[in-house]
Protein backbone atom coordinates (compact mmCIF):
# COMPACT_ATOMS: atom_id res chain seq x y z
CA UNK A 1 0.00 0.00 0.00
CA UNK A 2 1.37 3.08 -1.10
CA UNK A 3 1.86 6.53 1.64
CA UNK A 4 1.36 9.49 0.86
CA UNK A 5 4.35 11.21 2.31
CA UNK A 6 3.70 13.42 5.13
CA UNK A 7 5.38 17.06 6.11
CA UNK A 8 4.38 17.85 9.76
CA UNK A 9 4.87 20.54 12.10
CA UNK A 10 7.18 19.92 15.28
CA UNK A 11 7.15 22.93 17.01
CA UNK A 12 8.80 24.02 20.46
CA UNK A 13 9.60 20.83 22.01
CA UNK A 14 6.95 21.93 25.07
CA UNK A 15 4.35 21.00 21.88
CA UNK A 16 4.12 17.71 23.47
CA UNK A 17 2.94 19.38 26.99
CA UNK A 18 0.92 21.98 26.35
CA UNK A 19 -2.54 21.93 24.88
CA UNK A 20 -3.02 23.12 21.70
CA UNK A 21 -4.75 22.46 18.09
CA UNK A 22 -1.74 21.10 16.85
CA UNK A 23 -1.13 18.65 19.73
CA UNK A 24 -4.42 17.82 19.34
CA UNK A 25 -4.09 17.45 15.76
CA UNK A 26 -1.03 15.07 15.70
CA UNK A 27 -2.97 12.95 18.36
CA UNK A 28 -5.01 12.27 16.09
CA UNK A 29 -3.21 11.15 12.97
CA UNK A 30 -2.01 8.27 15.21
CA UNK A 31 -4.28 5.70 13.66
CA UNK A 32 -3.73 6.78 9.83
CA UNK A 33 -0.10 5.95 10.78
CA UNK A 34 -0.63 2.41 11.96
CA UNK A 35 -0.73 0.62 8.65
CA UNK A 36 2.34 1.88 7.79
CA UNK A 37 5.38 -0.68 7.46
CA UNK A 38 8.54 2.20 9.10
CA UNK A 39 9.30 5.67 9.04
CA UNK A 40 11.88 7.72 7.10
CA UNK A 41 11.79 10.69 8.91
CA UNK A 42 13.72 13.85 7.79
CA UNK A 43 14.25 16.19 10.51
CA UNK A 44 15.37 20.25 10.42
CA UNK A 45 17.72 19.58 13.25
CA UNK A 46 19.76 16.83 11.43
CA UNK A 47 22.06 19.39 9.42
CA UNK A 48 25.33 17.35 7.96
CA UNK A 49 28.02 18.28 5.37
CA UNK A 50 27.36 14.86 3.58
CA UNK A 51 24.15 13.02 3.42
CA UNK A 52 23.87 10.51 6.57
CA UNK A 53 21.18 8.10 7.54
CA UNK A 54 20.66 6.06 10.84
CA UNK A 55 23.08 3.14 11.30
CA UNK A 56 21.51 0.04 12.06
CA UNK A 57 20.43 -0.60 16.15
CA UNK A 58 18.55 1.52 18.88
CA UNK A 59 17.77 5.25 18.01
CA UNK A 60 18.63 7.01 21.05
CA UNK A 61 16.53 10.02 22.19
CA UNK A 62 18.26 13.38 21.92
CA UNK A 63 17.27 15.99 24.00
CA UNK A 64 18.65 18.56 21.38
CA UNK A 65 17.00 21.93 23.24
CA UNK A 66 17.81 23.83 26.76
CA UNK A 67 15.63 26.11 29.13
CA UNK A 68 12.37 23.73 28.99
CA UNK A 69 10.59 21.88 31.65
CA UNK A 70 12.34 18.82 33.33
CA UNK A 71 9.68 16.44 32.43
CA UNK A 72 10.80 16.75 28.70
CA UNK A 73 14.04 15.57 29.53
CA UNK A 74 12.64 12.82 30.81
CA UNK A 75 10.47 11.92 28.36
CA UNK A 76 11.91 9.22 25.52
CA UNK A 77 10.61 7.64 22.26
CA UNK A 78 11.42 3.77 21.82
CA UNK A 79 12.60 3.71 18.34
CA UNK A 80 14.71 0.91 16.13
CA UNK A 81 16.24 1.89 12.54
CA UNK A 82 16.23 -2.13 11.21
CA UNK A 83 19.14 -3.38 9.20
CA UNK A 84 16.60 -4.11 6.53
CA UNK A 85 14.62 -0.55 6.70
CA UNK A 86 18.37 1.18 6.56
CA UNK A 87 19.36 -1.17 3.52
CA UNK A 88 15.83 0.20 1.97
CA UNK A 89 17.03 3.78 2.17
CA UNK A 90 20.62 3.59 1.07
CA UNK A 91 19.67 1.46 -1.79
CA UNK A 92 16.73 4.14 -2.77
CA UNK A 93 19.29 6.95 -2.31
CA UNK A 94 22.13 5.09 -4.31
CA UNK A 95 19.88 3.99 -6.87
CA UNK A 96 18.83 7.80 -7.31
CA UNK A 97 22.50 9.13 -7.70
CA UNK A 98 22.84 9.89 -3.95
CA UNK A 99 26.33 9.36 -2.07
CA UNK A 100 25.00 8.23 1.69
CA UNK A 101 26.67 7.01 4.85
CA UNK A 102 25.56 5.65 8.01
CA UNK A 103 25.90 7.44 11.26
CA UNK A 104 26.00 5.00 14.58
CA UNK A 105 25.89 8.17 16.28
CA UNK A 106 22.54 9.75 15.86
CA UNK A 107 19.64 8.92 17.32
CA UNK A 108 16.34 10.74 16.97
CA UNK A 109 16.53 14.47 17.44
CA UNK A 110 13.20 16.54 18.77
CA UNK A 111 12.20 17.71 15.43
CA UNK A 112 11.82 13.53 15.12
CA UNK A 113 10.52 12.74 17.91
CA UNK A 114 8.15 15.08 19.86
CA UNK A 115 5.49 14.54 16.39
CA UNK A 116 6.06 10.58 16.85
CA UNK A 117 5.51 10.49 20.29
CA UNK A 118 2.30 12.16 19.68
CA UNK A 119 0.83 10.29 16.65
CA UNK A 120 2.69 7.39 16.90
CA UNK A 121 3.01 6.98 21.10
CA UNK A 122 3.83 3.09 21.13
CA UNK A 123 7.21 3.49 18.85
CA UNK A 124 6.76 -0.01 17.15
CA UNK A 125 7.68 1.00 13.58
CA UNK A 126 10.71 0.86 12.15
CA UNK A 127 12.61 4.51 11.97
CA UNK A 128 15.09 5.70 9.91
CA UNK A 129 16.30 9.47 10.24
CA UNK A 130 17.77 11.06 7.05
CA UNK A 131 19.87 13.98 7.57
CA UNK A 132 19.58 17.54 5.43
CA UNK A 133 22.71 18.15 4.11
CA UNK A 134 24.20 21.95 4.86
CA UNK A 135 24.13 22.94 1.30
CA UNK A 136 20.97 22.09 0.06
CA UNK A 137 18.24 24.62 -0.91
CA UNK A 138 14.97 23.76 -2.44
CA UNK A 139 15.72 22.13 -5.48
CA UNK A 140 18.31 19.91 -4.14
CA UNK A 141 15.95 19.10 -1.36
CA UNK A 142 13.00 18.10 -3.74
CA UNK A 143 15.39 15.81 -5.78
CA UNK A 144 16.78 14.09 -1.94
CA UNK A 145 12.69 13.72 -1.68
CA UNK A 146 12.05 11.83 -5.06
CA UNK A 147 15.07 10.04 -4.05
CA UNK A 148 12.89 8.51 -1.87
CA UNK A 149 9.52 8.12 -3.81
CA UNK A 150 10.34 4.55 -4.20
CA UNK A 151 9.55 3.69 -0.04
CA UNK A 152 6.15 5.04 -0.36
CA UNK A 153 5.47 2.32 -3.18
CA UNK A 154 6.69 -0.26 -0.78
CA UNK A 155 4.37 1.15 1.84
CA UNK A 156 6.84 2.98 4.32
CA UNK A 157 5.61 6.84 5.90
CA UNK A 158 8.04 9.66 4.69
CA UNK A 159 7.99 12.10 7.00
CA UNK A 160 9.38 15.41 6.77
CA UNK A 161 8.77 18.08 9.83
CA UNK A 162 9.65 21.34 10.75
CA UNK A 163 7.52 24.54 10.12
CA UNK A 164 6.34 26.98 7.19
CA UNK A 165 7.28 30.04 9.70
CA UNK A 166 10.34 29.66 11.89
CA UNK A 167 11.06 33.24 13.35
CA UNK A 168 12.13 33.02 16.86
CA UNK A 169 13.17 37.24 16.67
CA UNK A 170 9.10 37.79 16.62
CA UNK A 171 7.90 34.81 19.34
CA UNK A 172 5.46 36.12 21.83
CA UNK A 173 2.85 33.80 24.36
CA UNK A 174 2.21 30.83 23.49
CA UNK A 175 -1.58 31.94 22.46
CA UNK A 176 -1.07 35.06 20.63
CA UNK A 177 -2.78 35.57 17.06
CA UNK A 178 -0.23 35.80 14.48
CA UNK A 179 1.01 38.43 12.71
CA UNK A 180 -0.65 39.44 9.45
CA UNK A 181 2.50 39.08 7.66
CA UNK A 182 3.26 35.59 8.85
CA UNK A 183 -0.48 34.61 7.74
CA UNK A 184 0.00 36.46 4.55
CA UNK A 185 3.15 34.28 3.91
CA UNK A 186 1.78 30.61 5.72
CA UNK A 187 -1.07 31.42 2.18
CA UNK A 188 1.52 32.13 -0.02
CA UNK A 189 3.47 29.08 0.52
CA UNK A 190 -0.09 27.09 0.96
CA UNK A 191 -0.95 28.48 -3.00
CA UNK A 192 1.77 26.88 -4.50
CA UNK A 193 1.87 23.82 -2.48
CA UNK A 194 -1.50 23.07 -3.50
CA UNK A 195 -0.76 23.75 -7.36
CA UNK A 196 2.30 21.55 -7.05
CA UNK A 197 4.69 24.29 -9.04
CA UNK A 198 7.97 23.45 -8.17
CA UNK A 199 9.22 26.68 -9.94
CA UNK A 200 6.86 28.85 -7.41
CA UNK A 201 8.20 27.07 -4.70
CA UNK A 202 11.50 27.73 -5.45
CA UNK A 203 10.58 31.25 -6.02
CA UNK A 204 9.47 31.89 -2.29
CA UNK A 205 12.92 32.52 -2.14
CA UNK A 206 12.06 35.92 -3.66
CA UNK A 207 9.32 37.24 -1.83
CA UNK A 208 10.00 39.74 0.43
CA UNK A 209 8.37 38.14 2.90
CA UNK A 210 10.50 34.40 3.06
CA UNK A 211 13.57 36.01 4.96
CA UNK A 212 11.14 37.44 7.66
CA UNK A 213 9.12 34.11 7.74
CA UNK A 214 12.05 31.69 7.56
CA UNK A 215 15.44 33.99 8.78
CA UNK A 216 17.01 30.53 8.17
CA UNK A 217 15.53 27.93 5.90
CA UNK A 218 16.29 24.38 6.94
CA UNK A 219 12.47 24.41 8.49
CA UNK A 220 11.68 24.39 5.63
CA UNK A 221 13.68 22.42 3.21
CA UNK A 222 11.78 19.01 4.57
CA UNK A 223 8.44 20.11 3.12
CA UNK A 224 10.37 19.96 0.02
CA UNK A 225 11.42 16.43 0.80
CA UNK A 226 8.15 15.50 1.54
CA UNK A 227 6.72 16.81 -1.76
CA UNK A 228 9.34 15.29 -3.50
CA UNK A 229 8.97 12.07 -2.09
CA UNK A 230 5.69 12.05 -4.03
CA UNK A 231 6.86 12.22 -7.43
CA UNK A 232 7.64 14.49 -10.53
CA UNK A 233 3.94 15.28 -10.60
CA UNK A 234 3.16 16.15 -6.92
CA UNK A 235 0.99 18.76 -5.30
CA UNK A 236 0.15 19.27 -1.73
CA UNK A 237 -3.13 19.40 0.53
CA UNK A 238 -3.40 21.24 3.82
CA UNK A 239 -4.27 19.14 6.45
CA UNK A 240 -3.74 21.42 9.59
CA UNK A 241 -3.26 25.02 10.22
CA UNK A 242 -2.82 27.19 13.25
CA UNK A 243 0.43 28.99 14.98
CA UNK A 244 2.22 28.78 18.65
CA UNK A 245 3.91 31.15 20.48
CA UNK A 246 2.91 33.44 17.32
CA UNK A 247 5.12 32.73 14.96
CA UNK A 248 5.21 29.13 14.72
CA UNK A 249 3.70 28.21 12.09
CA UNK A 250 2.24 24.16 12.80
CA UNK A 251 1.10 24.16 8.73
CA UNK A 252 0.43 20.28 7.98
CA UNK A 253 0.75 18.66 4.39
CA UNK A 254 -0.53 15.04 2.42
CA UNK A 255 1.38 15.09 -0.78
CA UNK A 256 -0.14 12.67 -3.53
CA UNK A 257 1.12 12.87 -6.93
CA UNK A 258 -1.48 14.56 -9.88
CA UNK A 259 -3.11 12.63 -12.24
CA UNK A 260 -2.58 13.68 -15.99
CA UNK A 261 -4.82 15.43 -17.58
Amino acid sequence: MKHSPLFLPHGAPDLYLTPSPAQSFLRQLGPRLQNTKAFVVISPHWRTRSLCVSAPGPLKTIHDFNGFPQELYELSYSAIATPSLVDQVLRALCQAGFAAQTDPNWGLDHGAWIPLLLADPAGEHPIVQVSLPKQYDILESIELGRALAPLADEGIQVLGTGSTIHNFQELGPHDEPPPAWAVAFDELVHDVIKRGDINAIANLVSSPLYQRALPTDEHFLPLCVALGAAGPRAQGRRMHSSYTHRTLSMAAYEFTEMTAA
